[in-house]
């Protein structure tokens, strides 16, 4: 078996309504800010989906978590893809699965009998594009090192694992045990630090993952900042440059910075009509993944990023139809 890119990620179904400025309001009343990704408790969870569908009807329903829809759009722009993750035998869990089938993804997942659910995230996107999150991680919180493939691992050129796992001792363990495996079978490991509220409040976890060798790091500007602890973008790189071989900042519309041991790059980004930013930055690492896995550079590789991040925005959800990516990649 012979792999691009395996994946350690949370297991999670994207259900995704559009909202009012209306419904804006009484997400201040829960406290929950706008464009925020937050954790919730499965009761709260299914209030708001309750009334958004009494509102909204129906739901975009597709198998997501961070590293997932990575690993979606990397498999549709033709590489060959394994996820590791954690399922509940249930409804979501079985779509989960489906999902990733019916997409040609690897996978060696056994659904769980559990009291707990399938992780479900509940995305809302506003009229100007932001999108707002509220996360149920239910039994993917519960990931462990048993969970691991290790011959998938072995067999891949990159291991690509999401920040939010560091929440979860469990799953924390199990990142420290892939990226070993990896390391001992010259994949390469690309972390993403997933979240400013995990680059805040998980540096301790995040840094030791790193320290195992971190050949590809990922990240915003803010999650940058927060992780680093520093007031300004340039201050961070000169921190991040020390800690990854590779580090790609992405800065929204603006494009992203790149850094490499040889020196730094910008790629600009491109003017769009943004209706939907859901999944952009998980667009842009599928993307970038897909092109180093065919041994192009990492410039050309956050180039193809941006240019995948830039029609992604342009269309509703966190993925698109198959035959787009076959598209987005003969245009670049």
């Amino acid at each position: 078996m012979k792999l691009d890119v395996c994946s350690l990620g949370n297991a999670i179904v994207d259900i995704q309504f559009s909202i009012t400025n209306e419904f804006e309001d009484e997400l201040n009343n829960l406290k929950i800010s706008k464009g925020s990704m937050t954790l919730v408790e499965q009761y709260q969870q299914d209030s708001m989906i309750t009334k958004l569908l009494e509102r909204q009807g129906k739901p975009l329903m597709a198998c997501g978590g961070s590293v997932t829809n990575s690993i979606m759009a990397a498999a549709n722009f033709g590489s060959k893809c394994h996820v590791a993750c954690k399922v509940s035998n249930d409804e979501h869990g079985g779509f989960f699965l489906e999902d990733l089938t019916a997409n040609r993804i690897d996978h060696s997942v056994i659904a769980t009998n559990s009291n707990l659910s399938t992780g479900k995230c509940l995305v809302m996107v506003s009229e100007d594009a932001e999108r707002t999150m509220c996360t149920y991680l239910g039994i993917s919180n519960e990931l462990a090192k048993e969970d691991i493939d290790v011959r998938a691992i072995r067999a891949s050129k990159y291991l690509f694992i999401e920040g939010y796992l560091v929440a979860s001792t469990s799953a924390l363990e199990a990142c420290h045990k892939a990226i070993k495996v990896a390391k001992k079978s010259n994949t390469k490991v690309a972390i993403s630090l997933s979240a400013v509220f995990i680059a805040d409040n998980f540096k301790t976890e995040l840094q030791g993952l790193i320290d195992l060798g971190c050949d590809l790091l990922l990240c915003n500007e803010s999650e940058a900042m927060a992780f680093t602890d520093k007031d300004d973008v340039e201050q961070s790189i000169k921190y991040l440059g020390q800690v990854s071989d590779q580090t790609l900042i992405t800065m929204g519309p603006k494009g992203c910075m790149g850094f490499t041991k040889k020196g730094a790059f910008f790629v600009k980004g491109l003017k769009v009509k943004a209706i939907d930013t859901n999944g952009a930055g998980d667009m842009f690492a599928g993307a970038v993944l897909h092109l180093l896995s065919e041994g192009e550079s990492l410039e050309i590789a956050a180039k193809f990023g941006c240019f995948a991040a830039s029609k992604k925005v342009e269309n509703s959800g966190p993925r698109l139809p198959p035959k787009e990516y076959k598209k987005i990649k003969l245009e670049f």
